[in-house]
């Protein structure tokens, strides 16, 4: 009997990418030009960043009782945390919460993809055909985030902020890998810094729900709980590190580009065998990787790695 199993990376042909401006400015490509991930698609005078203030924190005032605060600036404090102008902007009131924006000012964009354009809406967008690898999330903080990714080296609970200050340092424009559990603090760093996103294997619900009120973007890779993040997902971060990359609205899946690969033909689906690595979707062993040891029909049995358990469940709670 043949069972198929969803893959959790796969490689996608001729993918369609919309990139377009936040506001009405200037495109500068024309259709059917080609492009690499890094060039430049137009620009528009806007406010692309924000951080929305914790409503339990305290505004600080400025030296000027003024609502402007420059890099480097005390904005509010609260619990014993402080919050900084990772830069230069201005305090908004939102009802409830407070915000603080990016100054406006020449935002360009870039086509974070290799391919060529198939279509221009002047003033507006492009619509880009490419193809590369999708990584899929267990669960995300906000619909969308793009940057530069990067993967903090041996990251561990102990040391992973000292790696971020050593490695990282200035947050922007980076999605950053930082290990197999997001503790609070670390999540609080890497807003503080101004980091796009961090993807994580796993958190608890409490960290994912704080990222979503500061409007900062969380991938978990694994699940809810400590679950240590698979060897091929590892090793995919670590190949595709300093390549730009794209979480777009509504996908839950991290796009990087890829034109040259020998997966051009690559399945979403794979045969359910003897030997397989697979990540199981059932309680309690949700997240964790195992390696397929019978199939039986519609029940396969797993033996998890690091747990040295067999679990006995369908084939439908199995992620390839």
């Amino acid at each position: 009997m043949i069972i198929p199993a969803f893959k959790n990376i796969t490689y996608v042909n001729d993918v369609f990418l919309e990139r377009a401006l936040p506001s009405k400015g200037k495109i500068l490509l024309n259709i059917n030009e080609k492009v690499s991930s890094y060039s430049k698609i137009g620009f528009s005078k806007n406010s692309i960043r924000e951080i929305l203030i914790p409503i339990d924190f305290k505004i600080a005032k400025n030296s000027f009782n003024q609502k402007q605060y420059k890099i480097g600036d005390l904005v509010a404090y609260g619990n014993n945390k402080y919050l900084f102008a990772p830069f230069d902007g201005y305090l908004e009131n939102r009802g409830k919460v407070n915000v603080l924006v990016k100054d406006p000012e020449d935002y360009w964009l870039i086509s974070g993809v290799s391919g060529v354009v198939s279509n221009v809406i002047p003033s507006r967008s492009t619509l880009i055909k490419t193809s590369g690898f999708e990584l899929k999330f267990f669960a995300t903080s906000t619909p969308s985030c793009e940057g530069v990714l990067e993967v903090l080296p041996n990251p561990s609970e102990l040391i992973e902020i000292e790696y971020m200050d050593k490695y990282i340092k200035n947050g922007l424009g980076k999605i950053v890998y930082t290990g197999d559990f997001l503790r609070k603090e670390m999540l609080l760093k890497a807003i503080e810094i101004g980091c796009e996103g961090l993807i994580i294997s796993s958190c608890d619900r409490e960290t994912l729900e704080i990222a979503k009120e500061n409007n900062f973007f969380v991938g978990v890779l694994s699940g809810f709980g400590r679950i240590p993040l698979r060897e091929k997902t590892w090793k995919f971060l670590k190949t595709f590190k300093s390549k730009y990359s794209i979480v777009r609205e509504g996908s839950n899946n991290l796009f990087i580009s890829e034109l040259d690969s020998d997966y051009k033909n690559d399945s979403a689906f794979v045969n359910l065998k003897i030997g397989l690595s697979v990540v199981v979707l059932d309680y309690p062993y949700f997240g964790w990787e195992g390696i397929v040891t019978s199939v039986e029909h519609e029940n396969v049995r797993v033996k998890i790695i690091k747990l040295d358990e067999i679990v006995t469940t369908h084939y439908s709670n199995l992620i390839a």
